[in-house]
């Protein structure tokens, strides 16, 4: 699940969150601008991603890499 999420998140970025921990804020990331704008593609490319319904995720579910893989668990039923 983290992989496919660091996935979608970096193709919303443009930048590889490779050596990202899943814990630390994507605010936080140096090479991006992680607003509330590219917050909402994250949230919008997730919701795509794994077949959700549009609002199935809110921008506080996407602050990190494990808060956005930890809630789509919640959502999917698949770990």
């Amino acid at each position: 699940m983290t992989a496919r999420v660091r996935a979608v998140v970096e193709g919303a970025l443009g930048h590889s969150l490779a050596a990202w921990p899943q814990a630390a804020p994507l605010a936080d990331f140096p090479a991006a601008a992680y607003d509330s704008l590219m917050q909402l593609e994250a949230v919008t490319r997730l919701e795509k991603d794994f077949g959700l319904a549009t609002g199935a995720l809110d921008t506080a579910d996407v602050a990190t890499l494990q808060a956005a893989a930890t809630r789509l668990v919640e959502l999917t039923g698949t770990p």
